[in-house]
């Protein structure tokens, strides 16, 4: 989903961008943007411990991969991103002020036509101490968000998720237009959201992305028509990404009878559910091959 959102910036050659993530020790978003995008400019950034770091080096998919062990919050300010940049933080931590930090890090100097995406867990704590604990930080880290008497059931369900991007988003805007102070409003650069995904990967969590775009090219943002994307988002209506349960045999038969798939009276048989998770992501769903005892 993200290369499609990707392939669709009309800012200037997609594989004259640089990528900067966290890889991880499988590096699979540094290997599929390269192979589908052509970008070979890119940085992970990793937080290993020393005993850690041989076994990422010696995963490092591309010799071109610039491998940089340490905090993002203190990798982040050294990175050059006045250039076109994807940029994707994607943590493991619940939101805190550190991520604000860097995402001000990155705003700095962003090329405009540059994407920057945020991931993050987005589960609050049904009960017990964590409860507690993790609420009273966030006060602390956001009180202008959280009042002295909130309590931390405004956190519960979907609502975790969108005070993040509420936050995330609000932070981006505001050192965008910290550094752009004193530029002429052509320059002035905004961010403007076209992603906000839930989904489970074991916990629940939440994807938001940004273009920071400057007001001369503006047009250029409008020509690259994310809008055509059924998952784009704009505001705090996200799109969930569920993964259809269903066998090889019912993706073949699904496949055969697209883009029809919900009055389909031939495919009753597969739950109404399943058929509209299936026609939601079929494109991007990974291919299984059958594989018989």
């Amino acid at each position: 989903m993200l290369c499609d959102i990707f392939r669709r910036l009309r800012f200037g050659p997609i594989e004259a961008y640089q990528y900067v993530g966290f890889g991880s020790v499988a590096f699979v978003d540094f290997r599929l943007f390269h192979r589908t995008l052509g970008i070979t400019e890119m940085t992970s950034i990793e937080d290993a411990a020393p005993e850690e770091e041989d076994r990422f080096s010696r995963n490092t998919p591309f010799e071109g991969i610039n491998l940089i062990f340490g905090k993002s919050l203190k990798v982040l300010p050294k990175l050059n991103f006045a250039k076109p940049t994807i940029i994707w933080l994607d943590y493991d931590d619940v939101l805190s002020k550190s991520m604000t930090t860097d995402l001000s890090s990155v705003a700095r100097d962003i090329e405009s036509g540059s994407f920057i995406g945020v991931t993050l867990p987005v589960g609050f704590f049904a009960e017990g101490p964590g409860r507690i604990k993790i609420f009273s930080k966030l006060k602390g880290d956001f009180p202008e968000y959280i009042s002295d008497d909130a309590k931390p059931s405004m956190m519960d369900g979907p609502r975790f998720a969108e005070f993040g991007r509420t936050v995330l988003g609000a932070a981006l805007q505001k050192a965008l237009g910290d550094s752009d102070a004193g530029k002429s409003q052509e320059l002035q650069r905004s961010a403007i959201q076209i992603c906000n995904f839930r989904y489970k990967d074991g916990a629940p969590m939440a994807t938001f992305g940004w273009v920071v775009v400057a007001e001369e090219d503006k047009s250029k943002f409008e020509a690259s028509k994310f809008d055509a994307l059924s998952f784009i988002r704009t505001d705090n209506k996200y799109f969930t990404i569920k993964i259809p349960l269903i066998t090889p045999l019912e993706v073949r038969e699904m496949e055969r009878k697209l883009p029809n798939l919900e009055a389909e009276e031939s495919l009753s048989w597969i739950p109404l559910e399943e058929r509209e998770a299936f026609l939601n992501i079929y494109r991007y769903l990974p291919f299984f091959a059958p594989m018989e005892a």
